[in-house]
């Protein structure tokens, strides 16, 4: 019997994680969270619900030093067979991976790093996904101050026999941004 792994996906707490968060990952195995965490009362409340593996975004590195201790800018993982790279920025995801890519062409490239399966990042504070060489982008938007004029939302994938069966946004409501 083959059990999917659920993965919750956030961006763009800035500090504060609305309720709706705790029943829109009920249920999920693992929580990536791509960056403006803001406090670390955000990542123990993330932790509660499930292992959490999270990257510091622009606005962690100015004001919230206490995170630099633990969590890193960028994170390379593997989840239920599936390789994961995340970051904050879509610009320094895309270099990093970029970088890869070139890594692997070179003529006496030593066993190159293997190529991500699902890239994550936040940072826009607008949810999207797509796949670009057979790499699935996905950006959650923000759990607490979305753009364009979108409601707050986090990402659920789904992940069965080492692939991604299903991805889904789940709306947190409009009115989630918490002053």
């Amino acid at each position: 019997m083959v059990v999917a792994l659920r993965i919750g996906i956030i961006s763009d707490t800035h500090g504060s994680l609305p309720a709706s968060v705790h029943q829109a990952f009920d249920g999920c195995g693992h929580i990536l969270h791509a960056g403006d965490i803001g406090s670390q009362a955000v990542l123990d409340e993330l932790e509660a619900i499930a292992p959490l593996t999270a990257v510091l975004g622009n606005c962690d590195r100015s004001g919230y030093r206490t995170l630099a201790g633990s969590v890193k800018g960028m994170e390379r993982f593997d989840l239920d067979g599936l390789r994961f790279l995340m970051m904050h920025r879509p610009e320094d995801l895309a270099a990093h991976y970029r970088g890869l890519l070139m890594a692997r062409q070179m003529p006496r490239a030593k066993a190159p790093v293997p190529l991500p399966q699902v890239c994550v990042h936040g940072h826009t504070h607008v949810r999207a996904s797509r796949t670009e060489n057979s790499c699935l982008i996905i950006c959650p938007g923000s759990a607490t101050r979305p753009r364009d004029r979108l409601a707050a939302a986090v990402a659920i994938l789904t992940v069965e026999n080492a692939k991604v069966s299903d991805l889904q946004f789940v709306e947190l409501g409009k009115f989630c941004q918490i002053v």
